[in-house]
Parts: C-alpha cells; structure tokens; sequence
C-alpha cells in the first residue's frame, strides 16, 4: 500500500496553526465586571424577592436566609438593608402593597392626562378595584391585615405609618370630585365602604374556603351603593 508523502511545509503550518490555537486559548479573558448596586438598588431587590416569596409560602414561611440565597448574598448583608425580618415586613406593605394599588391605578384615569380626564370617579367603581385585585393576592392582604392590627400599639414601629396611611387615604379621596348621588356624602360613603371592606378581608382570610372575596363584595355594594339611588354612579 502507497503511504502518503506529507511535505515539511505542511508540518510546519500544522504546527503554527495548532500553536496559535493553543495561545488564543491561554490569553486570559477580560473579566465582566458586574456594576455594584447602590443601597437603595439592593433594597429594592430585597423587597421584590421578599414580595415573591410570600407570595409563594406565606409571611410566616419566609426567612431572611430564602432572600439572601435567592439573590446570591449573606444573611448578614440582608439584615444589614433590613434590620430584621419584621422590619422587611413592614417595608413590603409600604413599598410594595400600597404603591402598586388598584384604587392608584384606577384614578390614574381621571388626572391630567388620562383617557378620562374631566369625568368624575365612581366610588364602586374604585372598591371593586381593590377587591379583585386583593382576591389575587391573600398573602399580601393577610400580612396587611397583621401588621395593622400589631400595629394599634402607639409602640410598634409601623403605628405612625398606618394612622398617616388612613390620612393619606382621605386626603387622596379628597382630591378628585367623586360622582355620588345628589343628598349623598360621599365622603362618608367612603369611609363606610372601607371599613366595610377591611372587616369582609378579615372573615375572607379566616376562611378562605367558606368565602367567595368576590361574591360577598357583590352583596356588601348592593347593600351600601343600592338602586335606584346609585344607579348610574357605579
């Protein structure tokens, strides 16, 4: 059998080619250098992971340890942002409940530059608002609703921010002309609804299974908004 005649030359470009492979593969690689969060940037994520997680296995299910696995960090580094786990707790309500209402949205519609700037808001309207969006997410109302009523104690920690937070409800009611019937204060209709509300979340959280949120939100509007003297305000 012939053996082919391999030339010098090509030898020679073999062993070029296959060194300068082997030195493109040596040369070290610039690293990717991973911009550095400021505090207000890991605190953010904190609460993002932490409204996750409760979603997933409840408030009382969750731990500072599950967060800083999740973002690859300490314990340690999370309890520096956070202080403890009620404190985050606190901050998820604040940060997070309360900035992403339902009720916000909905009169977003009726600012400045809104589809519905220049008509009136209905208070039935705004309510059901809530109520659909809360049925979505019975952690978060669950966790509310504790940390309200912890924090009924002029001690706890969270006790200004929840008597400021009904101020600050009221103040916002006030600041859009709401359509209510004639004769009708639709300030204190609000307020009624409200608590109303508030009191329906609690026997809804107790039993779940027992309570249609929804259903029952239904009846409680026919009752506090009724016919004829709402119709064509809800």
């Amino acid at each position: 059998m012939a053996v082919a005649k391999t030339d010098a030359d090509d030898l020679d470009v073999l062993d070029k080619s296959a060194i300068t492979a082997l030195m493109a593969e040596a040369k070290p690689r610039k690293k990717t250098v991973s911009k550095r969060m400021s505090a207000e940037e890991r605190l953010n994520q904190i609460i993002d992971v932490a409204v996750r997680l409760i979603g997933q296995k409840g408030y009382h299910g969750l731990s500072l340890q599950d967060i800083a696995s999740e973002i690859g960090v300490t314990q340690t580094a999370v309890i520096h942002r956070v202080k403890s786990k009620h404190n985050l707790l606190v901050l998820v309500v604040e940060r997070y409940y309360d900035m992403s209402g339902a009720e916000s949205e909905y009169l977003g519609h009726f600012r400045a530059g809104g589809d519905r700037a220049g008509e009136r808001p209905r208070i039935p309207s705004a309510l059901r608002a809530v109520v659909e969006q809360n049925v979505r997410q019975p952690e978060m109302v669950r966790l509310f609703q504790m940390l309200n009523t912890e924090a009924m104690s002029a001690e706890h920690p969270a006790h200004r921010y929840f008597v400021e937070r009904t101020k600050g409800m009221w103040d916002n009611f006030a600041q859009f002309e709401w359509a209510v019937p004639d004769g009708v204060d639709g300030m204190l209709a609000y307020q009624l609804a409200n608590a109303a509300m508030y009191g329906l979340e609690g026997r809804w959280l107790a039993d779940p299974e027992g309570v249609d949120y929804l259903e029952e939100w239904k009846r409680y509007e026919a009752y506090l908004f009724p016919s004829p003297q709402w119709d064509g305000y809800r």
